[in-house]
């Protein structure tokens, strides 16, 4: 399936590393354009400055710093586990998007080719505008064209060549010798690559008028 869209932690991730980075450079931009000093005043560099005194690293500094790593430590105590336990829900989300944007694809490449789909590759000309099935010429006999709405029903529904997914895919990719259906797959001298034949087959599933029950497709126990 297709993977364009960003998951919720990865943008989170990405918005603290922004965050992280303008903060650098506001932090950089103040140094340099720190007021000027007092009259009378030397201007010594910082990195040139005398450091504190040792009772100030012992005591008030060190407090400080550990202060903030207890800080630190906390928060990302908290941070971490926010974003485990919220992962599975917002895979789950980024999941639904990826079949929907990947039917709507499938969608678009059954239909004929046009100017407003460019990647429409005709599907409908031979099973019908809205797959259910048709007739065909071919070899200048006129043959019957299945049904794609209930291709996942297997024999029991007519598709006797159909017992899993994977004969959808590999009748999608490869066709079948000797009749109407011509590969598909830039592996079988066709015209798709695997992400747009998913797409077409994530399609197909979504249209099925077959009984889940029945569904050689979806149903493990049914192609068992």
């Amino acid at each position: 399936m297709s993977t364009l869209a960003i998951s919720g932690s990865r943008g989170i991730t990405i918005a603290l590393a922004i965050t992280v980075l303008l903060l650098f450079v506001g932090g950089t931009a103040y140094l340099m354009l720190r007021r000027p000093r007092r009259a009378g005043t030397p201007d010594i560099p910082p990195a040139m400055k005398p450091g504190p005194p040792d009772p100030e690293l012992e005591k008030p500094r060190l407090e400080r710093m550990m202060a903030w790593g207890i800080v630190t430590v906390v928060l990302m105590a908290i941070w971490v586990p926010a974003v485990w336990l919220r992962e599975p829900k917002q895979n789950e989300s980024d999941q639904r998007t990826f079949n929907a944007q990947s039917v709507a694809a499938g969608a678009a490449s059954v239909q004929l080719n046009s100017e407003e789909n460019p990647t429409g590759i005709g599907c409908v000309r031979c099973h019908g505008p809205d797959l259910g099935g048709g007739y065909n010429v071919f070899n200048g006999t006129v043959v019957p064209v299945p049904n794609l709405q209930t291709v996942c029903g297997g024999a029991k529904f007519g598709h006797t060549q159909i017992a899993s997914l994977s004969d959808v895919v590999d009748t999608i990719a490869e066709g079948r010798t000797g009749t109407d259906m011509p590969s598909w797959s830039v592996k079988f001298a066709g015209s798709l690559d695997d992400q747009q034949i998913n797409d077409i087959v994530n399609y197909v599933l979504s249209i099925q008028k077959v009984p889940f029950k029945d569904n050689v497709c979806l149903n493990s126990q049914t192609t068992a």
